[in-house]
């Protein structure tokens, strides 16, 4: 796989474990994606720099 496929199967998975968080610990919804999202991109920006 290349750092970018890397990368971004990075980033969908931390969205989608930051979302559940949220949701499990009463985020609205709106938090929720923008948590879900920032996660989600500085998982990948990681990535991309190692």
């Amino acid at each position: 796989m290349s750092r970018n496929q890397v990368a971004a199967v990075t980033g969908m998975a931390v969205r989608v474990v930051a979302k559940r968080w949220a949701n499990a610990n009463g985020l609205s919804r709106e938090q929720g994606l923008l948590l879900a999202w920032a996660a989600g991109f500085l998982a990948s920006v990681a990535v991309m720099r190692v």
